[in-house]
Order: structure tokens, then sequence, then C-alpha cells
């Protein structure tokens, strides 16, 4: 008779093993889960800086194309360009530039130029229609990531995380 409730109770619970084992299954699932879960937001604001990346690259090309000095102002949520031509500044439309508009919650959180930070509100960068750019490096961020978008000499953008 004991050894039959022994046996009873034995089966109506779980041995440690086996609860180690649902413990580490539960937590390489939630790892997982986690991962894939966060994977898109970052895609998706890496695109989002990209985005800004290639505006610049834009703004670059389009001094040397049109053979003059394009002086644009970073704010935290919004640039404005204008051009220098003739002797006189007018401002350029952006919108065939950044025809996808300014990155949803994307802040410029700082702004280098040749390895030196531009403090201020309004944050000057200029595009040489010679090509002949300064080293620029800008902090951008969504407040959960933040990345790099270096510009080289030659007017060429990237995006570093």
């Amino acid at each position: 008779m004991f050894n039959g409730v022994f046996i009873k109770l034995k089966k109506l619970g779980f041995t440690l093993i086996e609860m180690m084992v649902v413990l580490f299954v539960i937590g390489i699932l939630s790892t997982v889960t986690m991962m894939s879960i966060n994977a898109p937001s970052f895609t998706r604001f890496l695109t989002k800086a990209e985005q800004l990346s290639e505006s610049l690259a834009i703004l670059s090309d389009e001094a040397v194309y049109s053979g003059s000095l394009i002086s644009c102002n970073l704010r935290k949520e919004s640039i404005s360009c204008r051009r220098y031509r003739d002797g006189d500044w007018t401002d350029l439309d952006l919108r065939r530039v950044f025809s996808w508009g300014w990155p949803d919650s994307v802040v410029i959180k700082q702004v280098m130029i040749n390895g030196t930070p531009i403090n201020g509100e309004k944050q000057t960068v200029n595009f040489d229609p010679s090509g002949d750019n300064d080293l620029l490096s800008i902090e951008v961020s969504d407040g959960v990531y933040t990345v790099w978008i270096y510009g080289d000499l030659t007017g060429k953008y990237w995006v570093s995380s």
C-alpha cells in the first residue's frame, strides 16, 4: 500500500530535470522572440538614416552640377538649404531632394565637421561646387537607437552603427 501511494505521487509531479528543460526552452524562445521583435524597428530606423544620408549625397551632387555653393542649416528635426549663385542667396526647394519627407522620429543629436563639434540650435553644413567638401559626421537617433552618418571629402555619405 505504501508503495502504491509513492507511485501515484510521482506521476502527479515533475522532476527537477524536466523543470530545468522547460525553463531552458522558455528562455530560448523568449530570446528569439525579443530579437525578432527588435530587429524590424532597428531596420526601420536604419532605413530612415539611409534616406537622410542619400539626401545629403544628392545635395552634394546638386552643388557640383549647378556650380553653386549650397549651405544647409541642420536642426534637430529639420533641414533648410540655400543656394549661393551670382552674389545672391536663394532658398532651395527641398521637395525634390526630400520627396519622402523628414524621417519620422529621427533627431539630429550632433554634427561634427572635420572632427570638430558644431554647437547651437542650427548647425550649418556647406556643399562646395568643386566637390571638395568637409569631413562630415552626423549623429542621429530615434530615442532608442543611434547611428552616425559620415561624409567624406568627395561627397560620399554612408551610415555606420
